[in-house]
């Protein structure tokens, strides 16, 4: 039993040594851009299906629409955690202008959270038109974020 439970701890501290090596090659700097390329890619992932809803390109789900819409409003605040000081280089297309114009980064950010809020709060009333005008709104506000603060290809 004592034998079991040496080789148990054994493979733990050897798992956690391996999980440092590995870590050790990556900066915080690094795991911000990873973050918030992740957080993008997931709104992406749910605007996806609302926007072919909107299009007519896809049946509209009333259900399906007020899960995605309630899904984005809440990614929608988290990839601005990983625009942290230093992760402006390496992998990213995001510009020198998302710190050097914080306030101008920040009210966009802001900007893109109060128009996915209200999407998805028109989402449980389930009125297409009303949710295409929004999803319009929320489409806008991604774009002009896009334009202002992310490169055409990666720096």
């Amino acid at each position: 039993m004592m034998h079991k439970i040496s080789k148990l701890v054994l493979s733990g501290v050897l798992l956690c040594g391996f999980i440092g090596v590995a870590q050790a090659e990556s900066t915080r700097e690094d795991y911000a851009i990873k973050f918030r390329k992740s957080g993008f890619m997931m709104m992406t992932w749910y605007m996806g299906p609302m926007g072919r809803m909107a299009k007519g390109d896809m049946p509209f789900d009333k259900a399906l629409f007020a899960r995605n819409a309630e899904t984005l409003a809440f990614l929608s605040k988290l990839p601005k955690d990983g625009f942290i000081p230093g992760s402006g280089s390496g992998d990213t297309k995001a510009k020198a202008e998302v710190w050097s114009q914080a306030d101008k980064f920040k009210a966009a950010n802001d900007a893109m959270e109060t128009e996915t809020a209200k999407l998805a709060e028109l989402a449980k009333g389930g009125n297409l038109d009303a949710l295409k005008e929004q999803l319009g709104k929320v489409q806008k506000t991604c774009k002009s974020c896009h334009e202002e603060f992310k490169t055409k290809a990666a720096q």
